[in-house]
């Protein structure tokens, strides 16, 4: 069965109903919490109460909107003022209905709404008001659970997603975090071990000793880590810095993991609201280096995927179709500091980006991939001058949100009507190409594009689907797994190279330069080879035709892969049909199928070796944070492989599809 964290013993006492509010009361204490100053929360019990109550399509209706009521047991956590008032809703709240025999874990975000009034006259007009909006973040079926350690740690993955969001791909209200969350005043995370009397933490010291624990799921990890860079003062970052550590490697983690729980920090983080995060990074990293924690290169190296993970995205979801058109830019914006800082290490320290001439092989491949950083960065900061965007990044669902002074809301029509934005990125800051080893970095990375590996990434686009979602309604929260996948495209490739050249001032007669222009299309499927999605408003890998019309996608990425067999069990497919090219590779590509509701995999050939289908009759199932359909996948056609390396055509299942269930160790109903 899946787990938000490894279970602390095989043991767990049985689940009585006495036991079962001990438990509710339990996760939601204070102890478990992070508190900034300027938050005083409010803990309160009620043994039963009577709401309006309706949940339609998976989302939990205002209660303006139903005349349907329910009665509930509840645990609740209200935000309060200074002054002492306390929110219209609880900030977070469990709600145990012992009559369905069910758990709804709800939250609540400070809005501005429309509400309908009688003006009189049989009037009926409609007006802007500041409320506080319920969101139900999930629903526990209570007879799913036999034993007390498996509700806890399903509730209390459930109280940590209420607090950051849903998914790492914000694009629901219910997907994004709270904004005390993304403003460094509010985090969640269950301590077993935190004594009956212990209050909430508080300051950046309390939160690196009482709340970097053993066994965080790598979401908590990534999160407990944003939290700490916002709540660490500028000034005592190096201190900070050299504590976290202390406490990191205390817990039998090492200096060389550090790397990547940054880049796991902006794989989860939502960059909007736009907030001090990311100067706080860059301070990290020049702490940490300071403190011999990390190296130059670990660094430099950093900084250069953040410059690569943002060209990828933005080749796939640019500033002028997507991101509302622009109007939510904190991609940019990070883009431009992130540029900064890798160029100012370039001035420092060339030899690291520069090749040499005792460098082997693999060095030199490491500094060509540096360079690349800074050839993409540097061609997408140079893309963006002058572009036209709201006073501030925002997006009309954020736009509904109250948010700090710091944080004033946008005028609408800056968001919907782009010639009504007066604010223009990097006004007044052209970006200058220096003479020295910053032109000559540039320069190589041109003679770079000679390798194919160059040349595929001047046109890579990072897009994203959620396939396995089909079944579900209009409008109802998915959050199956999220799968991304490689698509290039030539002519973005070509119109970059050609303001490359520009540039550096390269000829158009420059030998290299032609050569590039006219090389041969790289395999892939079209996207004439691609399914639709079938519900409007979800992400979806036809989002490229928007992007290019000659997009072609080259495979999933090895972390979608390797999730989707994480999820469910391939075993019975490898005992019956030859299939080890596959099922031992991570170079496939998962798509929809142009033909139906189902899926297709290509091996690395970009052949297709199987055809599925999401089995969706007893519909949806979520544990530990993961979506899945309860009764998995059938296959409805296969490929194998023969002995000589070949394929053989493909088997028709379709009379009896071959079923591949969630890896889980029971049934989850």
């Amino acid at each position: 069965m899946p787990r938000f964290r490894p279970l602390r013993s095989s043991a767990s006492a049985p689940l009585t109903v006495d036991r079962l509010r001990e438990v509710l009361a339990e996760t939601i204490r204070p102890a478990h919490f992070f508190l900034a100053p300027t938050l005083d929360p409010h803990w309160e019990h009620v043994a039963a109460e009577e709401l309006n109550w309706e949940i339609f399509r998976g989302q939990l209706l205002d209660p303006a909107h139903t005349r349907l009521r329910r009665t509930f047991e509840s645990w609740k956590v209200y935000a309060q003022t200074p002054e002492g008032e306390r929110s219209g809703e609880p900030l977070l709240a469990l709600y145990l209905d012992t009559g369905a025999n069910e758990l709804h874990v709800v939250r609540a975000l400070d809005s501005y709404a429309w509400e309908g009034y009688d003006s009189g006259g049989n009037v009926y007009r409609s007006r802007e008001t500041r409320k506080w909006l319920r969101e139900r973040v999930g629903t526990i079926r209570l007879d799913a659970f036999g034993q007390t350690a498996e509700l806890i740690d399903e509730l209390s993955c459930q109280l940590f997603l209420a607090v950051v969001g849903t998914s790492r791909l914000p694009l629901s209200s219910i997907e994004t975090p709270l904004p005390a969350f993304s403003f460094g005043q509010l985090f969640y995370c269950y301590r077993p071990d935190a004594p009956p009397e212990a209050r909430p933490a508080r300051g950046w010291r309390a939160f690196v000793a009482d709340m970097l624990i053993p066994g965080l799921h790598p979401r908590e990890e990534a999160h407990w880590f944003e939290t700490f860079l916002h709540v660490v003062p500028v000034e005592e970052m190096r201190e900070a810095t050299a504590t976290f550590v202390r406490r990191w490697t205390e817990l039998g983690r090492t200096r060389g993991e550090l790397p990547a729980l940054l880049r796991s920090l902006f794989n989860e983080v939502s960059l909007s609201p736009y907030t001090d995060l990311v100067p706080k990074t860059l301070a990290f990293v020049r702490a940490a280096v300071e403190e011999s924690l990390l190296t130059i290169e670990n660094s430099v190296d950093f900084l250069g995927f953040l410059l690569r993970h943002i060209g990828r995205h933005l080749t796939a979801y640019d500033l002028v179709i997507f991101h509302h058109r622009g109007a939510n830019y904190p991609d940019v914006l990070l883009l431009d500091a992130v540029l900064a800082e890798y160029r100012n290490l370039l001035r420092h320290r060339p030899d690291v980006y520069l090749d040499g001439e005792g460098d082997d092989p693999g060095v030199r491949r490491t500094k060509r991939v540096r360079r690349r950083a800074l050839r993409q960065g540097w061609l997408l900061r140079r893309r963006y001058e002058g572009h036209a965007v709201p006073d501030l990044p925002t997006s009309p669902g954020e736009n509904r949100r109250v948010l700090p002074s710091s944080h004033p809301r946008v005028p609408t029509e800056q968001i919907e009507q782009p010639a009504r934005r007066s604010h223009f990125l990097y006004e007044g800051d052209r970006l200058v190409l220096l003479d020295g080893w910053e032109r000559e970095a540039v320069q190589q990375s041109f003679f770079d594009l000679d390798c194919d590996e160059e040349w595929r990434e001047m046109g890579l686009g990072l897009f994203l689907d959620r396939p396995l979602g089909v079944g579900k309604s209009v409008g109802e929260p998915d959050a199956t797994l999220l799968l991304s996948a490689e698509a290039f495209s030539a002519t973005t490739a070509r119109q970059r190279l050609h303001a490359l050249a520009t540039e550096i001032e390269v000829s158009a007669q420059n030998e290299l330069y032609l050569r590039l222009l006219a090389r041969p299309p790289i395999p892939g499927v079209p996207l004439e080879s691609i399914g639709e999605a079938l519900r409007p408003g979800i992400v979806s890998l036809l989002d490229a035709r928007l992007a290019a019309a000659d997009f072609v996608f080259l495979r999933s990425t090895p972390s979608s892969i390797r999730a989707l067999f994480e999820q469910f069990d391939f075993t019975p497919l490898a005992a019956r049909f030859r299939l080890d090219d596959v099922l031992r590779s991570e170079s496939l590509l998962l798509a929809r199928s142009p033909t139906s509701d189902g899926l297709r995999l290509y091996d690395r050939l970009l052949r297709v070796r199987m055809e599925l289908e999401v089995a969706v009759e007893n519909g949806f199932a979520s544990r530990g944070g993961q979506e899945f359909p309860v009764l998995g996948l059938r296959v409805l056609s296969v490929a194998e492989t023969a002995a000589d390396g070949e394929t053989l055509p493909m088997q028709n299942l379709r009379e009896k599809p071959l079923p591949l269930a969630p890896r889980w160790t029971r049934v989850i109903r």
